[in-house]
């Protein structure tokens, strides 16, 4: 009888459980404030320009 090797492209199975968790996680609906990825890029994009051009903004309200 020859042995057959398992190859790489080959399935060997069902998907180890911490995947399925993980997936059915995800899947679940938590009450709270739903937000689109697009408008938490915006948002951060929005802060960072804000903390970079504090200092500037702020020098042109202060007296010295």
């Amino acid at each position: 009888m020859s042995r057959r090797t398992k190859r790489s492209g080959e399935s060997g199975g069902a998907m180890p459980a911490t995947g399925a968790g993980l997936i059915r996680f995800f899947e679940e609906d938590t009450p709270g404030v739903k937000i689109g990825p697009y408008a938490v890029m915006i948002f951060a994009a929005v802060l960072i320009i804000l903390v970079l051009a504090g200092p500037y903004i702020l020098k042109l309200f202060t007296t010295a």
